[in-house]
C-alpha cells in the first residue's frame, strides 16, 4: 500500500469545495461534542452502585457469624463530573474498622443507618446526595469461641453420559472445616453436608464450587468447598476366567466342558491394564437336573465399576467323578 500516494491524494481532495466543506463540518461537530459532553457533565444525574464491604483492625478472637453483608448497594444523585471518576475508574471498597461500630450486649455490632450514609459520603463526596443505601443499616454478630472441627460430606447426584463413569470418591478441597458459633448446640455437630448436587450427562471430571449447609445461628470456615468429580471413559476388555465349581460334596469332583469362558465387560480407562480382579466364573453342584447334561455359568465378585459384564457361554457341560477323598 503505497501510504504517501493516498497523503497526496488526501491533501488535493481536501483543496476542493467539497472537501472544505467535509473539513468544515467535521471541526464544528467536533466543538459541539465537546460542548455537549462538558454540559452533560454538569447535569444532575442518579447511579446505582455496588460497593464490597472490608471488615478490617478486629480483634483476632472474634470471629463474624452472621451479617456480614460482602456489597452494600447504593444509589447516589451528584453531577456528571463529580461521579464520572466513579464510572470510568474502579469503585471503591468500603472499608469499616471495629471501632466503627457500637458494641450490644449478647455478642452484637452495630453500624447505624446515619453512620453508613456517613460513611458512603466519604466515599462520594459532601456534594453528593444519598438517595439510599442498601442494607440501611449493619447488624453484625459475633463469637469469640475457637472453631470446632466438623467433618465435610458431599450430597450429590451425578450421572454420565453412557460411555462414560464416574471412578472414584469425590475429591473435596479440604475434608474438614471449622464451626463456630455461640450455642451449646455447636459441640453436638460432627458433620457438614454440602447443599445437593446435581450433574448430569458428565464426559469429563467435573470441579464445582458448593456451599455448606450450615446450621442458623453458625458459620463454617471456609464456608465453601470445591468438589472434583473424576470421570473417565469405559473401554471394552475381555478376560479369560477359569470357571470353578461351588458346593460340590466331599468326594467328588465336578469338572466342565470347556473349562474356561470369555467375560467381556466395560471399565475405567484407568484400569485397563490392571491386574487380577475378585471376578470369578463359577457352576453350583446345586444346579444340577437330573438328565439335564448342562450347567449353567455364573459370574461372582464383580467390581462395581464393571459395567455391561457378560459371559462368552451361558452355560457348560459337566462330569460328576469320584475321588478318594
Amino acid at each position: 500500500m503505497d501510504y504517501k500516494a493516498r497523503y497526496r491524494k488526501l491533501k488535493e481532495d481536501l483543496r476542493t469545495t467539497t472537501g472544505r466543506n467535509v473539513l468544515t463540518f467535521m471541526v464544528f461537530f467536533l466543538i459541539s461534542t465537546v460542548f455537549w459532553f462538558l454540559l452533560a457533565l454538569n447535569d444532575e444525574v442518579q447511579k446505582d452502585y455496588r460497593i464490597p464491604l472490608k471488615l478490617e483492625d478486629f480483634p483476632r478472637d472474634m470471629t463474624i457469624i452472621s451479617g456480614n453483608v460482602p456489597v452494600i448497594n447504593v444509589t447516589v444523585k451528584d453531577k456528571g463530573s463529580a461521579l464520572a471518576k466513579f464510572s470510568w475508574g474502579a469503585t471503591p471498597s468500603l472499608k469499616l474498622r471495629y471501632e466503627n461500630f457500637s458494641r450490644l450486649a449478647d455478642n452484637h455490632l452495630l453500624l447505624s443507618e446515619s453512620q453508613l450514609n456517613s460513611a458512603m459520603r466519604g466515599i462520594f463526596g459532601n456534594s453528593a446526595s444519598i438517595v439510599a443505601v442498601r442494607p440501611d443499616s449493619l447488624h453484625l454478630s459475633y463469637t469469640t469461641n475457637p472453631g470446632i472441627p466438623v467433618r465435610v460430606i458431599v450430597d450429590a447426584d451425578v450421572s454420565t453420559l453412557p460411555q462414560y463413569e464416574v471412578f472414584g470418591t469425590p475429591r473435596i478441597s479440604t475434608d474438614s472445616v471449622l464451626l463456630y458459633s455461640n450455642l451449646k448446640s455447636r459441640l453436638k455437630v460432627k458433620e457438614l453436608y454440602t447443599y445437593p448436587i446435581t450433574l448430569t450427562e458428565l464426559s469429563d471430571t467435573t470441579t464445582v464450587e458448593v456451599r455448606l449447609n450450615v446450621p442458623e445461628g453458625m458459620k463454617a470456615v471456609p464456608g465453601t468447598v470445591r468438589v472434583t468429580f473424576p470421570v473417565e471413559p469405559l473401554v471394552s476388555k475381555t478376560r479369560e476366567l477359569k470357571i470353578e465349581p461351588i458346593n460340590v460334596p466331599h468326594g467328588m469332583r465336578l469338572v466342565t466342558f470347556p473349562a474356561i469362558a470369555e467375560a467381556t465387560c466395560l471399565l475405567p480407562k484407568s484400569l485397563y491394564s490392571s491386574g487380577a480382579t475378585p471376578m470369578k466364573a463359577v457352576v453350583d453342584y446345586r444346579d444340577i437336573t437330573p438328565g439335564k447334561k448342562t450347567l449353567p455359568v455364573r459370574l461372582q465378585g464383580i467390581p462395581p465399576y464393571y459395567k455391561s459384564t457378560s459371559l462368552s457361554t451361558s452355560s457348560v457341560e459337566f462330569l460328576l467323578e469320584k475321588t478318594d477323598r
